[in-house]
C-alpha cells in the first residue's frame, strides 16, 4: 500500500508540475473559470488519499489531502463568485448604445418612456444626488432592475411616488431610465452607476444609495450588488419576485405578508445574508452551496437541500428562497 501510495501521488505531483510548467511557457491556455468548475475532483482525490495512508496519520497522503481540501474550497467559493456576477458582467461594464442617451429611454413600440428628475449638489468630491419618477395612474406591476457595484445600499418605508432615490457617491452619479407599458399597466425602471474612472483621495472612497418604492404595485425587483452592505425592507410592498446577486456582502431582507407568493432567488460568492419572513406566511428554503452555515429557525430539513416550515403546502401567503452560495452564512428569522 505504501509503494502504491507513492507511485499514485508521485505521478499527480510530476503531473501538475508539467502543467504548470506548460502553462509558464504559454503553451498551454486555462479558462479558470471552467477550470474551478471541477473543484468536487479535488475532493475525490483527497479521499482517494486518505484511504491510501490508510491508518497512518501526519503522511504524506494526509497533508497532500489537506492541500487538495483547500483547493477544492478555493475552486468552489471561486466558481460561485464567478457565477453570482456573470449575470450581470456585461451590465456592470455600463457600456450603452451609442444613440441612447444616458437620461433617456426612447421606445417606438406602446412604452412610454421620459426621464428622472435629478438634482445635484457637489461637495468636495462626493456628489449629492437625487433620483425620482411620478406615480402615473394605477400601475398594477413594476420592475426595478438596480446595479450598485460595492457601498452601502438601503431601501426603507414607501413614497408618493413611484421610485425615489438619494445618492451620495464619490464614484459619480447613476444613470436612470423609465418604460411604462400602457397596454400592460406596468413600469420598468433602470437605476444603475454610470461609468467613471474611479480615483481614491486621502483614501477615502463612499457610494451610499437610499432608496424608496411605492407600495400600490405588485414590484420585481433584480439586484447587483459587487460588495459592501445591503438593506433592503421590503415589509410594505407586494413582492412578486426578488433576485440578488453579490460577491462579498452583508445583505438584510425583510418581507411582510402582503403578497400571495413571493419567488426570491439569490446568488452569492462569500456573503452573510439575514432575511426575515413573517410566521403568518410559509416559507421553502432550497440551499445549494459548498460551505453554508444555515440557521434556519423553524424550518425543518425535507431532505436534498430543501427546509420548509410546518403547514407549508397549507399556507395562503408562501416564499420560495433559492439560495446558491460559495462559502456564506445563511440565517432566517420569523417574525
Amino acid at each position: 500500500m505504501k509503494r502504491s501510495n507513492g507511485i499514485f501521488w508521485g505521478g499527480l505531483l510530476v503531473l501538475f508540475g508539467v502543467f504548470w510548467l506548460l502553462r509558464n511557457m504559454g503553451l498551454l491556455d486555462i479558462d479558470w473559470y471552467e477550470f474551478f468548475r471541477f473543484w468536487p475532483v479535488l475532493l475525490i482525490l483527497a479521499g482517494f488519499s486518505l484511504l491510501l495512508s490508510g491508518s497512518r496519520r501526519g503522511g504524506v497522503g494526509g497533508g497532500v489531502a489537506g492541500i487538495l481540501i483547500a483547493l477544492a474550497v478555493l475552486g468552489a467559493i471561486t466558481h460561485r463568485t464567478d457565477r453570482a456576477f456573470d449575470r450581470h458582467r456585461n451590465d456592470w461594464n455600463f457600456k450603452w448604445d451609442g444613440n441612447d442617451d444616458d437620461r433617456y429611454y426612447h421606445n417606438d413600440d406602446d412604452d412610454d418612456s421620459r426621464s428622472s428628475k435629478r438634482r445635484s449638489k457637489r461637495g468636495g468630491t462626493l456628489q449629492n444626488n437625487h433620483y425620482e419618477y411620478e406615480m402615473e395612474g394605477e400601475l398594477a406591476e413594476a420592475s426595478l432592475n438596480f446595479e450598485g457595484g460595492a457601498g452601502s445600499f438601503k431601501l426603507k418605508g414607501t413614497t408618493d411616488k413611484l421610485f425615489e432615490a438619494k445618492t451620495r457617491s464619490s464614484l459619480g452619479g447613476f444613470i436612470s431610465n423609465i418604460r411604462n407599458n400602457k397596454l400592460e399597466n406596468s413600469a420598468a425602471i433602470d437605476f444603475k452607476m454610470e461609468e467613471n474612472k474611479v480615483e481614491i483621495k486621502d483614501g477615502n472612497l463612499k457610494n451610499e444609495v437610499n432608496m424608496s418604492l411605492n407600495e400600490k404595485p405588485r414590484w420585481n425587483v433584480d439586484l447587483a450588488i459587487g460588495a459592501g452592505k445591503a438593506d433592503f425592507d421590503f415589509s410594505k410592498h407586494q413582492i412578486k419576485s426578488l433576485k440578488v446577486s453579490t460577491g462579498v456582502a452583508d445583505v438584510d431582507l425583510r418581507f411582510g405578508g402582503l403578497a400571495d407568493a413571493t419567488d426570491v432567488k439569490i446568488e452569492s460568492g462569500v456573503a452573510s445574508v439575514s432575511i426575515e419572513v413573517p410566521t403568518s406566511v410559509g416559507c421553502e428554503v432550497r440551499v445549494d452551496g459548498a460551505l453554508n452555515v444555515t440557521n434556519l429557525d423553524d424550518l425543518k430539513s425535507m431532505g436534498d437541500g430543501r427546509y420548509q416550515t410546518p403547514g407549508f403546502d397549507q399556507a395562503t401567503k408562501k416564499i420560495t428562497i433559492r439560495y446558491e452560495a460559495g462559502m456564506s452564512k445563511l440565517k432566517i428569522r420569523r417574525y
